[in-house]
């Protein structure tokens, strides 16, 4: 009996014990001529339980994502090369399409306030067309430019794949996936 109850003690401790810890350190003056730094510490049960989204970050694990799996496609990475120079609004637009049979890699110019960050997604609409979602977010300031977004998405040959003919932007923008 005193070994079952020290076995149950083992496991309780290496099952329960693991803990997944994020720190964070925040300016919490707006516009401080020096900043002024609060850190914080989050204590998550499971490393499951753990949904921190900083800067430029993909969306992890979305219904929309799930549903682009059944596709063949699967939202690997997200890339942003920063605000170029000071622009007028435009329509954003598809600027490079790389396809292989395992990768594509498709870029786009996002014009939007230049000092935001962007979460990303991907969506399969109608059966036929990906849609390429960003948000978003952050400081505004007095200024709009362009953004170059890179998703890059692992392709598996599934039979719905060959359906995929068109992309879209935010759900605008419908061009031809070539």
């Amino acid at each position: 009996m005193r070994y079952l109850k020290l076995t149950l003690l083992l496991l309780s401790i290496t099952c329960f014990g693991q803990n997944d810890t994020v720190f964070i350190r925040k300016n919490i003056k707006h516009y401080p001529e020096k900043a002024v730094y609060k850190t914080d510490t989050i204590v998550f049960e499971t490393p499951n339980a753990r949904n921190i989204l900083i800067g430029n970050d993909i969306l992890t694990q979305t219904s929309n994502q799930q549903g682009a799996k059944g596709y063949g496609i699967f939202f690997e990475s997200f890339n942003v090369k920063g605000c170029r120079e000071s622009e007028m609004p435009q329509p954003n637009k598809v600027i490079r399409i790389g396809k292989s049979k395992e990768e594509w890699n498709i870029t786009i110019l996002a014009y939007t306030n230049c000092c935001q960050d962007f979460l990303a997604d991907i969506s399969v609409e109608n059966g036929n067309t990906l849609d390429l979602i960003f948000h978003n977010y952050g400081m505004y300031c007095s200024c709009t430019c362009p953004f170059e977004l890179t998703y890059k998405l692992r392709i598996m040959e599934f039979e719905d794949l060959k359906k995929v003919k068109y992309l879209t932007i935010n759900g605008k923008t419908k061009t031809e996936l070539k």
